[in-house]
């Protein structure tokens, strides 16, 4: 198979694909960007969802410094020019919340290529502008994925990273100083993580993790504790479909309890299009049935969850970045009205350069959430007011 490691290592090779989005063509080497995921949030305080595009770069092919770029939504529908943000090279995924507790957004961004992960601030003075970065070490291991809550109860958000290259999930506990942390703590999971999220899987009222791995399993860690002194807790692994490189939990059957839903990347050779798995949560609190796999395009890579169509259940949209040469998709699929948690088929639509990110928001103030897309550029599907769940012509916008 191939590892989440080398798909967004190898993700710069994709910008040879790109023609003129994303290139800067000169004498000498050419330099090149590639949105490899996306998030929305109102960063500036306006009431109005902004998107973020996390953009890798390089020059001749190597490596250079990555970026946030940010496009604030100040009429509803109407985007400023974008303002850039640098963190670490190679940057892999991003997670947009308020770290340090003075209520504004922040940025944590895993940088694959150094090693680190980037945590910006938001600047008090400046709405939708960050300080510069506090650097995590991630200790000679490749961070592909980050998530945050308060998982020791303290009151204070800690971060953590699914850091390829050892079989365990890593914690950075925020210290006693609000924007501080400390050395990070690990805990065993199923395999090499590849994607992590942390949500109360249990409903106990604290924080559990799940990471998925390059086992083709979802690692569930529950009741983690950090003091007075830290307890291992063993993981309990669920199968998923194959290279599970994207993982978020939601209620997507409406009992109030948790489920887990996986982008599958599939296998290097003769890979399926079972990209989406979903696992749903059992009877007993914080365990799950075995999945429900679904049919996207190829190489899936990235998934959303919302009520895309208004009908009050949730609904899905996968990523896929396609086989070489192909323009990848977005797979949408509707939740069934006659069957709590089922999914109908799925509408697929045409990517430009591989959708390898989305995320759902409200972009034009019409009350309908839309698409928006790491597609070589950042990219916005609106959703059609007569038809909801349908989605228009996709609307570019470079960073």
């Amino acid at each position: 198979m191939r590892p989440r490691t080398s798909l967004v290592l190898g993700s710069l090779g994709i910008l040879a694909l790109l023609g003129c989005s994303g290139s800067d063509y000169h004498d000498g080497p050419s330099s090149s960007y590639l949105v490899n995921a996306i998030a929305v949030a109102d960063i500036d305080g306006n009431g109005q969802p902004d998107i973020l595009g996390l953009v890798s770069t390089d020059l001749g092919g190597v490596p250079t410094q990555g970026y946030v770029s940010t496009r604030l939504q100040g009429p509803a529908g109407a985007f400023a020019m974008p303002t850039r943000f640098g963190v670490g090279t190679g940057p892999a995924n991003l997670v947009v919340a308020d770290v340090n507790g003075d209520g504004l957004p922040d940025l944590v961004v895993a940088n694959a290529h150094d090693q680190t992960v980037s945590v910006r601030l938001a600047d008090p003075a400046r709405p939708g502008f960050f300080q510069p970065a506090i650097v995590l070490a991630t200790l000679g291991r490749t961070p592909l994925d980050v998530a945050v809550g308060d998982l020791d109860g303290d009151g204070k958000t800690d971060i953590v990273v699914a850091a390829s290259g050892a079989n365990n999930v890593m914690v950075f506990l925020q210290g006693a100083t609000a924007g501080t942390f400390l050395s990070p703590v690990t805990f065993p999971v199923g395999g090499d993580p590849q994607a992590v999220t942390v949500a109360d899987l249990d409903g106990d009222g604290q924080p559990d993790i799940a990471v998925a791995t390059t086992a083709n399993t979802v690692s569930v860690l529950r009741q983690l504790q950090f003091s007075p002194t830290l307890v291992a807790q063993s993981a309990v692994d669920y199968p998923t479909g194959i290279q599970p490189v994207a993982i978020k939990a939601a209620d997507l059957n409406g009992d109030g309890k948790l489920d887990l839903l996986t982008a599958n990347y599939g296998a290097s050779l003769t890979p399926g299009t079972l990209g989406l798995s979903v696992l749903i949560q059992g009877a007993t609190a914080g365990s799950f049935l075995p999945p429900v796999h679904y049919t996207t395009s190829y190489r899936s890579t990235a998934l959303a969850v919302g009520d895309l169509n208004g009908d009050g259940k949730l609904d899905v949209a996968v990523a896929n970045s396609g086989l070489p040469g192909d323009p990848g998709s977005v797979s949408v699929f509707l939740q069934d009205p006659a069957t709590a948690g089922a999914l109908l088929t799925p509408t697929a639509y045409r990517g430009a350069w591989g959708p390898m990110g989305v995320a759902i928001g409200d972009m034009n103030g019409d009350g309908l959430p839309d698409l928006v897309l790491a597609d070589g550029d950042i990219v916005v599907r609106f959703n059609n007011a007569t038809t909801p769940g349908i989605f228009g012509p996709p609307q570019f916008f470079y960073n």
